[in-house]
């Protein structure tokens, strides 16, 4: 075995109940690369890597770490071989404080005085964010208040506390703005000359270009080829992942609009967003964006939960909705996506069907009993038409992958009926080929009457799908775009604050 290679996974597989999850899969992966997984959600990607994190056992198939052969991989001594995991999940306490968070089950390492004063402890937390990640947060604040993007940070910041060997980047930029992911990859640089093998997993092919050494690109749970990703094109590797070209991502956009869905006046929340005016007709997409902290993806979820707002109005075809909530805006045809599907956009003890149900339960049910064989055909229908990847209608929907999830979540608001439909972030962590599908049946929606409002921070999304763009900056809406004429320049110097 070449000693060029930190770890090597040779052979591996695993099998699901009727599932082929991985087919004799080779990983090898070198000190201080950085080496890229692609693939589409179910491609094997997630399964290899739990595998590594010791929550999967492979069937078949032999794991070495720095040459030396490991019987079976546990969880405690994966990270004693400092091999150390950043989930796009990002598994969190909401409870404990940044400090908390970071620290937790490390504190003898940060002080050797048994009993440290809090606000130490805040201050040292406050003081590593900054050096290792460049955010500027107070230590006392509770990580559940934290956008999805500060998670996130803090998360890369305790693996980079453990003195890591290899670290894994789970669809890290999901949810940050250019700069922050900018920070993000100046960091894994530096990891890499310091020899840390650092396994990086994204949708963002461009990212995979920009960082990556070499890749292993995943098919259907085998794996398609290792390269090297110089000379790489996105194309090639879209290629490889789905075995077809992906001509045009954006289909073409639907140009007429009609009556007034939603309207909201003066919309201000306590402490997200002030003064926000916006409408979104029938047959049309608002963009709505804007940097990490600005308020945009707060707008969305306030939209359907009212939670923090404090003042102004908001309509719905007319109709003046006071004290929005979720129960309140399923009833006026709002169907909502959000940024942060494990935990809000589905139930994940449920099964698919009982997930896809969720929204339209009075549709089929009658003197409160639900009729089965009308929830059966209900969940059939939208599984195949969102081709959803599930072993049956009760495989639980927690063991999907992150794309067939959304998709699930997407199939809750068609079976509801949803008229509008809010959609934060929707394609965060999904694959090309899941992405164009999304893109399909966004322009499926307004075509047949619905409005959507695309909450998001990718910009090619925003300038191939919607009609206008609205751009937040501190909170408040600065400008407003033409969808059709947009370039990415206009649209990046206006999230900065500029532009006229």
């Amino acid at each position: 075995m070449s000693e060029a290679y930190i770890l090597q996974m040779l052979g591996i597989q695993k099998e699901f109940p009727g599932v082929k999850a991985l087919q004799h899969v080779d990983f090898e992966l070198r000190h201080g690369e950085i080496h890229g997984l692609v693939g589409e959600n179910g491609a094997g990607k997630s399964t290899l890597m739990k595998i590594l994190a010791g929550i999967y056992s492979q069937d078949r198939g032999e794991i070495r770490f720095q040459g030396q052969p490991l019987e079976r991989l546990t969880p405690k001594l994966v990270e004693r071989l400092g091999i150390h995991f950043i989930h796009q999940e990002r598994y969190i306490v909401p409870y404990l404080t940044v400090a908390e968070s970071l620290f937790l089950g490390i504190e003898p390492s940060i002080t050797p005085i048994k009993w440290m004063k809090r606000r130490s402890l805040e201050k040292e937390a406050e003081a590593h964010l900054k050096e290792k990640v460049g955010l500027s947060i107070a230590g006392h604040r509770l990580i559940g208040e934290l956008t999805v993007g500060e998670q996130q940070l803090i998360q890369v910041c305790r693996a980079l506390l453990h003195q890591p060997k290899i670290i894994v980047f789970d669809e890290p930029t999901a949810v940050l703005a250019k700069r922050e992911a900018d920070r993000l990859f100046e960091m894994i640089r530096d990891l890499k000359e310091r020899g840390i093998g650092i396994i990086y997993i994204s949708h963002y092919l461009g990212e995979i270009v920009q960082i990556c050494d070499r890749i292993t690109v995943f098919r259907n749970g085998a794996k398609i080829n290792t390269v090297d990703t110089k000379g790489l094109s996105i194309e090639d590797i879209v290629y490889m992942m789905v075995g077809r070209r992906l001509e045009e991502q954006f289909p073409e956009k639907h140009l007429v609009s009609g009556h007034t869905l939603l309207n909201v006046k003066g919309l201000t929340h306590e402490t997200q967003f002030r003064n926000i005016d916006l409408q979104v007709r029938s047959g049309e997409v608002v963009g709505v964006t804007g940097l990490m902290g600005s308020g945009h993806s707060s707008l969305g979820q306030a939209l359907f939960d009212g939670v923090g707002l404090v003042g102004g109005h908001i309509e719905i075809e007319g109709r003046h909705m006071a004290g929005i909530n979720p129960e309140r805006a399923v009833s006026a045809g709002i169907g909502y996506l959000p940024e942060d599907r494990r935990r809000q956009g589905i139930v994940q003890n449920m099964s698919v069907r009982e997930n896809i149900t969720l929204a339209s339960l009075k549709k089929i049910s009658k003197a409160g009993v639900i009729r089965l064989k009308q929830e059966f055909r209900k969940a059939a229908e939208l599984i195949e038409r969102l081709e959803i990847r599930t072993p049956n209608q009760e495989a639980s929907v927690n063991y999907l992958s992150g794309g067939n999830q959304q998709k699930v979540v997407l199939s809750k608001w068609l079976s509801s009926g949803a008229k509008l439909y809010i959609m934060n972030q929707p394609t965060a962590a999904v694959d090309v080929g899941a992405k164009v599908e999304i893109y399909s049946l966004i322009s499926s929606l307004v075509k047949q009457g619905a409005g959507v409002l695309l909450v998001t921070q990718d910009l090619q999304e925003l300038i191939g799908l919607s009609n206008r763009i609205l751009v937040m900056y501190r909170g408040e809406i600065i400008r407003e775009l033409d969808g059709s004429d947009v370039t990415s320049d206009e649209l990046m110097l206006s999230l900065m604050g500029g532009g006229t």
